[in-house]
């Protein structure tokens, strides 16, 4: 066997050959790829158990060529976030040179589980903890961070914290019946019940805390919920809140949030503080606006977007009350996946994973650092990290503000052309947020505004629900098959905020860097030219239900 077809050779550098190998799989791939539309090329008929049923392991090697011809399939249908019209989620375009930093680093093999392993790459997770606390307004002597393996993975250190800062004894023996609950605020994502749920805190003990209007956390109502709670005799662990939510990119408020714990360990006399935990894992960019100069405006963002970006500003400056968050870099960053990163306030906090290990940070030398002692994982890739400081410093802050401020004005620029087809009905034309929701009016509703349409009987809404979701699979058909230079989806489980209707709304959710006032004209056209087309379909025949994608029934993205 020629290993070095395989592996390269251990006396040259072998980045000649991995050039080599990265052309032979772009050839591979070419059938498949597409460069302005949405979506790569791919038949959406395709059924898992019926392609693996006919697959067996090979006897011999396979040629490289051979290999990559063979994955190449895989890659039909594949979203191309870099495309402006691509409006699916929260998923960004990547970085390259971030990209450049993780895909080289990972010829090389480096395992953070300690710098052993890892030369001196770990040094590249210090110093984003280091950028991260300066930006928070922590001491970044004190702070810690890991980088971990998604979201998901900063909530359930957060929550392991919390549960080991209030009840330490569950580490040798358990939860031993112990009632015990955290708090969250109802509209945060899902994962942190789960949270609960995998720590054996229980996903029932992970509280609801009513929200109001703005889908904020309500004090007063959540004050009530813990004090009661704590008088039936539960442990109260802390808060997981939300630091800009996914739609709404609602902010809790995190220094009420701080004074109501100070008043809850003074009311019961408690022995610990209760952990607050901010789920930041979108807002955190807020924080290079810190020191923008608002009033004289120098990257010129409209009045509406100043407007919103100042105040998400403002709500996200409050992280340094909170303990510690968590922060996707593979998000309002644009780092290829994973790069979630949990940071605490104080180290001490975290080291109670494993006391013995907290070396302080003066003290730390290269042989020393070994993070697997404390970490979830034992193995760890150097992906995230590396990807994020390379993110971080090839943008630096001014290059952040430029590309989320964009975003915020092209936003608001597709808002307000969306608007002039009176067919369109916006839910949510005052978020601070990106995503734009909004329904198609079938015609005998189009006179209607959106309070009209809430308060007719459930059947007709139901009808409005249905014909916005066959809107949705439409567009999703078109999309896959070239058709249209845009893509966004409906969703069956929306609510419009405190009515408890579910209408089917469509999310346009833009957050590539190339979506910018110079294109979305022709978004916006084309936007109106399937609504003519759909209209004009649903009148003439069923759509069929089971054809097309809708977001429910794919990965849901935080």
């Amino acid at each position: 066997m020629n290993v070095k077809k395989y592996f390269g050779s251990f006396k040259k550098s072998n980045t000649a050959y991995l050039k080599k190998l990265i052309n032979i799989f772009e050839k591979a791939i070419k059938p498949y790829r597409t460069y302005g539309e949405c979506f790569f090329k791919g038949s959406t008929e395709f059924k898992y158990f019926d392609y693996l049923k006919a697959c067996c392991l090979n006897e011999d090697p396979m040629e490289p060529e051979e290999i990559f011809n063979y994955v190449a399939p895989f890659f039909q249908n594949l979203p191309n976030w870099n495309n402006p019209g691509t409006m699916i989620n929260v998923i960004p375009p990547v970085n390259l040179l971030s990209l450049t930093g993780s895909l080289y680093t990972n010829m090389f093999n480096p395992n953070f589980a300690e710098d052993h392993y890892s030369g001196r790459l770990l040094t590249a997770e210090l110093e984003v903890v280091k950028y991260l606390s300066d930006l928070v307004e922590w001491d970044w002597k004190i702070s810690h961070g890991i980088f971990t393996f998604g979201g998901k993975g900063t909530n359930l250190y957060a929550t392991k914290i919390a549960l080991n800062h209030a009840l330490p004894e569950n580490m040798f023996e358990g939860l031993n019946n112990q009632k015990c609950f955290m708090v969250t605020s109802a509209t945060a994502h899902p994962c942190h019940y789960e949270v609960c749920q995998w720590l054996g805190i229980g996903a029932k003990n992970c509280l609801n805390a009513p929200c109001g209007e703005t889908g904020t956390i309500d004090i007063e109502a959540t004050e009530k919920i813990i004090y009661q709670n704590i008088e039936q005799g539960k442990t109260f662990l802390g808060f997981n809140i939300n630091g800009c939510n996914t739609v709404e990119f609602a902010v809790d408020p995190i220094k009420q949030i701080y004074d109501l714990n100070q008043k809850i360990i003074k009311k019961y006399n408690l022995d610990y503080s209760p952990h607050i935990h901010v789920d930041a894992v979108l807002g955190w960019v807020w924080l290079f606006f810190k020191n923008y100069d608002f009033r004289k405006n120098p990257l010129n963002f409209g009045k509406e977007s100043l407007k919103k970006i100042k105040s998400l500003s403002l709500k996200i400056s409050e992280l340094k009350y909170a303990d510690s968050i968590g922060i996707d870099f593979h998000k309002t960053g644009f780092c290829p996946y994973i790069s979630s990163i949990f940071i605490i306030k104080d180290k001490n906090r975290y080291f109670s994973l494993n006391p013995s290990k907290n070396i302080p940070l003066k003290d730390l030398s290269w042989g020393d650092f070994a993070p697997f002692q404390t970490s979830l994982e034992l193995t760890r890739s150097a992906s995230g990290a590396i990807s994020a400081l390379i993110c971080l410093k090839s943008l630096g802050i001014s290059g952040f503000q430029d590309i989320i401020g964009n975003l915020f004005s092209s936003t608001e620029m597709f808002r307000k052309l969306i608007r002039k087809d009176k067919r369109i009905e916006l839910i949510n034309s005052e978020t601070e947020g990106l995503a734009t929701l909004f329904i198609i009016k079938p015609d005998k509703y189009k006179h209607m505004n959106l309070s009209e349409i809430l308060s007719l009987p459930s059947q007709q809404i139901e009808y409005v629900r249905n014909f916005n979701i066959n809107y949705g699979k439409y567009i999703q058909n078109l999309s896959h098959s070239g058709k249209i230079n845009f893509t966004y989806t409906s969703s069956r489980s929306y609510t419009v905020g405190n009515t408890g209707i579910k209408i089917g709304a469509i999310k346009a959710y833009p957050l590539s860097v190339f979506f910018n006032k110079s294109i979305i004209k022709n978004i916006i056209e084309e936007i109106f030219k399937t609504i003519d087309s759909f209209v004009l379909l649903s009148e003439t025949e069923q759509l069929n239900k089971e054809k097309y994608i809708v977001d429910d029934m794919v990965y849901k993205e935080r």
